[in-house]
């Protein structure tokens, strides 16, 4: 069976195992439960005593509760990922058998916090860093100088410099310009 929050794919085996986990939770700690995951997706350091303690009823050792935080972290990353509603996810969830009682309790986490799980994503995906700022200078022998400040995937600032020479700069400026026009090619695929 195929699941939008699993991005139109099958739902792991290891997900349908924790769902069987979860499901021994009441559907208030798992809700207690999810929102500590968000918080950690948010991030706010993961409390990991908090969930031992919600998770103590179902009777749960270490590295079931572990699973069972991945197997929320999971659903919630995934379904912001690819913008499922809460009442597909629900029904997603039911299907896979989770409670309905479950299933509502962690939809109205992943909505009450979709548009910041949604931030935090959109973020943290395919980033090397951000550039501030790019200084090219003529140094010695006709050589350029080039200087780029960038911020790292940590927000650091870091500069790097390094020389280049007219043909390198020409070659580099000839791949950009190819780079340039394939994106303006998907573009257009794109929007047909």
């Amino acid at each position: 069976m195929k699941f939008k929050f699993c991005g139109g794919g099958d739902c792991p085996e290891w997900l349908l195992v924790q769902i069987n986990a979860l499901s021994r939770m009441t559907s208030i700690k798992m809700k207690l439960l999810a929102q500590c995951t968000v918080n950690s997706l948010l991030g706010e350091p993961f409390n990991f005593e908090k969930a031992k303690e919600l998770m103590a009823d179902a009777k749960l050792d270490v590295e079931n509760c572990k699973a069972c935080v991945a197997a929320i972290t999971y659903i919630l990353k995934n379904a912001s990922c690819h913008a499922v509603s809460q009442n597909y996810l629900s029904n997603e969830l039911q299907q896979i058998g989770l409670p309905r009682e479950h299933a509502s309790a962690l939809c109205r986490v992943y909505l009450d916090n979709l548009s910041q799980i949604t931030k935090v994503l959109k973020n943290e995906s395919l980033q090397i860093g951000r550039l501030n700022n790019v200084d090219i200078s003529k140094g010695n022998d006709g050589e350029y100088v080039m200087k780029l400040n960038y911020n790292n995937t940590s927000t650091i600032s870091e500069e790097n410099k390094f020389t280049l020479t007219k043909e390198q700069i020409q070659l580099l400026i000839a791949e950009f310009n190819d780079v340039s026009n394939q994106m303006n090619e998907l573009a257009q695929e794109c929007k047909e």
